[in-house]
């Protein structure tokens, strides 16, 4: 596939270099917030991940329009923008220890070869998040076991349960979700259409749902955990990690 102009001055290759640069300072020490920098790096990149393989999908279905959009160059600005990548993210990470979705590819469903393509391609996003899931729990068990990695491999833990969350609520069957793109093409259009109106703000909804409505977000998290230890994550990491993430909670301790 070719090159375009808008790959260039990529910064996922810095992102990753940062991520990885974080990693090996959280072996030497064990300053708080390297924690925190290191999941939301990572999760910036995992996000791109997500937002490629909907790209990608719709570009074997039939829309190229993604390639003039630079949605195939894993650019995470591509992607994002500050409220729904940045700031509801990490509400959601720092309140509820929930990845929740951030980031959009607009995609020409009109371009694609039929609904199950159109299908596809909403269900490629959380398959990107479950791969990168299972990348993170290869790379927990290559690293080294010992104290000096112990805060490294707990945050590669909390890392990869973010995943899981992002799994599962992605594929939740409502507006503005993924679960719902899967559904959507095989539906009235009246239903199309009403759902249309609420999308733009169905994520917002489901944030307050999930941080104000008692019990909300522990049926995500009991749901994501369960997967998470179905592909092999230990709990007592993830939750290390989630504590080491929250490092101002210690510091108000």
């Amino acid at each position: 596939m070719a090159r375009t102009a808008t790959s260039r001055g990529n910064p996922a290759g810095l992102i990753l270099l940062a991520c990885l640069a974080t990693a090996l300072a959280m072996t030497l020490t064990d300053w708080p917030p390297l924690t925190f920098l290191f999941v939301m790096l990572g999760w910036v990149l995992a996000v791109g991940v997500h937002e490629f393989g909907h790209a990608w999908v719709a570009w074997l279905g039939g829309d190229h329009t993604v390639e003039d959009k630079g949605y195939l160059t894993f650019d995470p600005r591509k992607y994002a923008d500050l409220q729904t990548t940045l700031i509801w993210p990490l509400i959601a990470l720092a309140l509820g220890g929930i990845g929740f979705p951030g980031g959009a590819v607009w995609l020409r469903e009109d371009l694609m070869r039929g609904p199950l393509w159109r299908s596809a391609a909403s269900l490629a996003g959380p398959v990107g998040s479950f791969l990168v899931l299972v990348v993170l729990v290869l790379v927990l068990a290559l690293l080294p076991v010992g104290p000096e990695s112990e805060t490294l491999a707990a945050a590669v833990a909390f890392l990869a349960f973010l995943q899981a969350t992002a799994v599962v609520l992605n594929l939740l069957p409502v507006p503005g979700f993924d679960g719902f793109g899967v559904l959507r093409p095989f539906l009235p259009a009246g239903v199309r259409a009403a759902a249309a109106r609420i999308e733009p703000v169905a994520p917002l909804i489901a944030l307050a749902v999930l941080l104000l409505l008692p019990g909300a977000s522990s049926v995500i998290f009991g749901l994501a955990l369960s997967l998470a230890q179905a592909v092999g994550l230990s709990p007592p990491q993830v939750f290390q990690g989630l504590e080491d993430f929250r490092f101002w909670a210690r510091l108000g301790a």
